[in-house]
């Protein structure tokens, strides 16, 4: 007498699953934490003349970023020096800046550097304008890091852009980010 055996659906798909070699708690994965050497916040605070308008026009700015407090892997780290920055671009009150390739150097509170090698790119998101410099620390201090700094303005508003000189001060919040890769 043959004997047989009843299987249920579940049993029979399990062995299917297993005997397909399908691995049934996933793939093994390796979890890399971020280790980031510098946190800071601060603002910026810009002057433009003349004054953003709805056209683009060829503008010089001048400003100071206050990048303050920062945490840190080196304890001495505690802000940067102040950044006061001038230049000029074609920008509107719609219309932001082009993106642009810079080397800058961070002088950090404690009397070290970093000359950072990055890309600047602006966009909008639900109404506020994010200016981005992004790169990697290619000399003295966190040599190697990715650097990150964000500021956050508030879109202009039409009114602003229509009053006479057109928009001539806008200030933002910043945040400076330096990890490992």
């Amino acid at each position: 007498m043959l004997k047989t055996r009843r299987t249920t659906p579940a049993s029979a798909a399990a062995a299917l699953l297993l005997a397909a070699g399908f691995p049934l708690a996933g793939p093994a994965t390796t979890a890399h934490a971020v280790v980031v050497d510098v946190a800071c916040k601060g603002t910026e605070q810009v002057t433009y003349t003349p004054g953003l308008t709805l056209k683009s026009q060829t503008v010089h700015y001048s400003g100071e970023d206050l990048i303050s407090p920062c945490t840190s892997t080196d304890p001495t780290l505690t802000g940067v020096q102040p950044l006061i920055f001038t230049g000029d671009f074609v920008a509107s009150c719609f219309t932001p800046p082009d993106s642009e390739t810079h080397n800058r150097t961070v002088h950090w509170n404690n009397g070290k550097t970093s000359t950072v090698t990055a890309e600047s790119s602006t966009t909008s998101v639900g109404g506020v304008l994010v200016f981005t410099v992004a790169g990697k620390v290619t000399a003295g201090e966190f040599l190697g890091d990715f650097y990150e700094k964000v500021i956050t303005d508030a879109q202009p508003r039409m009114q602003q852009c229509l009053q006479p000189g057109g928009l001539t001060h806008q200030t933002g919040l910043i945040t400076v980010t330096v990890h490992k890769p």
